[in-house]
């Protein structure tokens, strides 16, 4: 066993090295976080609770000394057992127990009293000089820690046990294999015994080794971005409600002041009640966004975290079983991280004011002060979602292939013919615009405050304003236009034989050739995916921006795949317009899910904010289901 020395790294006032820094007093079965400082096992689990009772259920905590990050070692629901889950610092423990230890120990086995004046923290042993000595010199012995009894005395010295290398079980066992079944590292006796009839149970170099080669942890790295992007998103969107709930208070308070100066003294009494409830809703909106807040930002700081531990991997290969470990805690993070159900919370303050308020003698309130939420769940999980038809209307004439979702909830869907126009109708499913005279519009993409547009016949691409829809320009190109997708600034334009990349303004940076002569739709993903499909052959393919097809998806469920979408986990949905069924598949190209009994899709397209999917069924009627 190994140590590690942090000369003063305690902010405690006590110099005394075996004090406890919460509770002041000798320490009581020492327990040692990740970032190296101990406390007693009591006033570490007392800590913990406490700080859990804030935010329930809590994924980590923050270590009273340092602050850093700490992510729980158990259930995210039982903070109360987190204190046992992290290693016991013998070396305090035994510098409590025996304070006055002068005999060197070895020493003491041969029968002899030699005088201490070292100490082995990887033997947890006092050493004389001479066994000091012959203990540096000796092969076995040579690169353990020794520090003087005088050093001991000044500094925090912990075992330099890695806390993610031992199994979750057998705490004294290090991890040497890994069970791909339950995407578990354990112990030998672990796999003796409880993973005895699993299929697959790999030494864990070659599970490293399988993890880095098949994409896992590029995968993990990916999801994990995509998760702390949404996350962070719904902080700064429930902190920006907070202030927009607090200036609704502000000027209701500062207009019932208005008001107040204008009337007699029975509105005093009328005033105060009002700004009392104003006040009380404001408390209980604020508490609960507060409380929400703090457990987006527990999520994100153990995305952070395990983010932090699978880059970390990536670059390490030295020690194999440090990146597995670093690896499933990063998995079981995000595992708990999805059975959480995190949900972005919205609340706002309206107020109703009574008709005839200025009577004031006849009134008992100023104003109805209500508190109203919406919530909206952040991890979406198709492969559970429930669709449920709420809407259907005709596309007069319609001949429809393509459709997109843009800002504020509004859908665009182009006409395909040749007098055709795009529609777009708000969130309400309500026609708010129609552009005509665009023949043959395929695809609609947006970027920033631009649409662009594809028209097959002119081999060109409109752009719109996505604010009044007018038209800023148009780019010329020699080839036939249809679906248009966006990914780091570049547009992905699919022309039947190839993928135009193309910025904003027309000039094309790369021509992709490809397989198949029907590529018609592209979408692209947010790790740098660019999936394209052709619907003869009946193929989704996905290359990276370099041109590299990374794989393929074919079925013989599938037939003539049309539209093309992504979600923010990065699954991909292929509409099969004569399979009557929509085939969600994961960013490395598995089957995920087969929405089945949708009449001939040729669009299915996700709006995680609204919840809700739209769907152009048979060219011509457009289904709106919730989820």
């Amino acid at each position: 066993m190994m140590a590690t020395s942090q000369a003063g790294a305690s902010t405690c006032t006590v110099n005394d090295v075996t004090v406890c820094p919460i509770c002041l007093e000798k320490y009581k079965t020492p327990r040692y976080l990740p970032c190296k400082h101990s406390f007693c096992h009591d006033c570490l689990h007392s800590y913990i609770v406490s700080q859990s009772k804030s935010t329930e259920p809590r994924l980590g905590f923050h270590c009273p000394i340092c602050r850093v990050y700490i992510p729980s070692l158990g259930d995210s629901g039982k903070s109360e057992e987190w204190a046992d889950r992290f290693p016991m610092n013998v070396i305090l423990q035994k510098m409590v127990d025996q304070p006055n230890e002068k005999h060197c120990e070895a020493c003491l086995r041969d029968g002899d009293e030699e005088e201490a004046a070292d100490f082995c923290v990887s033997c947890n042993e006092y050493l004389c000089k001479l066994c000091t000595k012959y203990h540096r010199k000796n092969l076995g012995t040579r690169d353990h820690d020794i520090f003087t009894v005088d050093e001991m005395k000044s500094m925090q010295v912990v075992p330099k046990v890695n806390i993610e290398n031992c199994c979750f079980k057998h705490q004294q066992e290090k991890v040497q294999l890994y069970c791909h079944d339950h995407e578990q590292a354990c112990c030998a006796l672990c796999g003796g015994t409880e993973h005895r009839k699993c299929d697959r149970v790999d030494t864990i170099e070659d599970a490293v080794t399988f993890l880095r080669e098949n994409g896992q942890m590029d995968s993990l790295l990916n999801e994990l971005n995509a998760f702390q992007m949404k996350y962070s998103k719904a902080k700064t969107e429930e902190e920006k409600n907070l202030s927009e709930i607090e200036n609704t208070v502000d000027e209701n308070v500062a207009n019932v002041e208005k008001e107040y100066l204008e009337l007699v003294h029975h509105l005093e009494k009328l005033k105060s009640k009002h700004i009392e409830e104003l006040f009380v809703s404001l408390k209980e909106g604020r508490e609960k966004l507060q409380r929400k807040i703090e457990r987006l930002d527990d999520g994100i700081l153990c995305l952070n975290h395990s983010k932090t531990e699978v880059e970390d991997a990536q670059k390490k290969t030295e020690n194999d079983a440090e990146v597995l470990a670093k690896i499933v805690s990063a998995k079981r993070n995000l595992l708990e991280l999805k059975s959480l159900n995190f949900s972005q919370l919205h609340v706002t303050i309206s107020v109703m004011k009574t008709p005839k308020w200025r009577e004031f003698t006849e009134l008992t309130t100023i104003a109805d002060v209500k508190l109203s939420e919406s919530c909206s769940f952040l991890n979406f999980d198709i492969r559970t979602a429930e669709l449920k038809k709420f809407k259907e209307f005709p596309v007069e004439a319609g001949n429809v292939f393509f459709g997109v979702f843009l800002s504020e909830g509004r859908f665009l869907i182009p006409n395909h013919n040749a007098i055709s126009a795009f529609m777009v109708y708000d969130k309400n499913w309500k026609c708010i615009e129609i552009i005509g005279g665009l023949h043959y519009a395929c695809s609609a993409y947006q970027c920033e405050n631009e649409i662009f547009l594809t028209k097959s016949e002119s081999k060109t691409i409109d752009v719109f304003s996505s604010t009044d829809f007018h038209k800023l320009r148009s780019i010329t190109l020699n080839d036939k236009v249809y679906g248009i997708t966006g990914l780091n600034g570049y547009l992905y334009v699919a022309c039947q034989t190839h993928i135009l990349k193309l910025d904003t303004n027309g000039q094309i940076f790369k021509n992709y050739e490809v397989d198949g002569s029907n590529n018609v739709h592209v979408t692209a993903t947010q790790s740098g995916l660019i999936v394209f499909g052709d619907y003869v052959s009946e193929i989704i393919r996905a290359m990276t921006e370099d041109g590299r097809v990374v794989w393929k998806y074919q079925s013989p469920n599938l037939k003539g795949p049309h539209g093309l979408d992504t979600d923010s986990c990065e699954n991909i949905y292929v509409a099969g317009s004569k399979s009557n069924n929509v085939h969600v598949l994961s960013n490395t190209g598995d089957l995920v899910r087969v929405i089945e009994g949708i009449p001939s899709p040729y669009f299915f397209k996700i709006n995680e904010d609204e919840r809700v999917a739209c769907v152009c069924s048979k060219n011509n009627t457009i289904f709106v289901y919730r989820f």
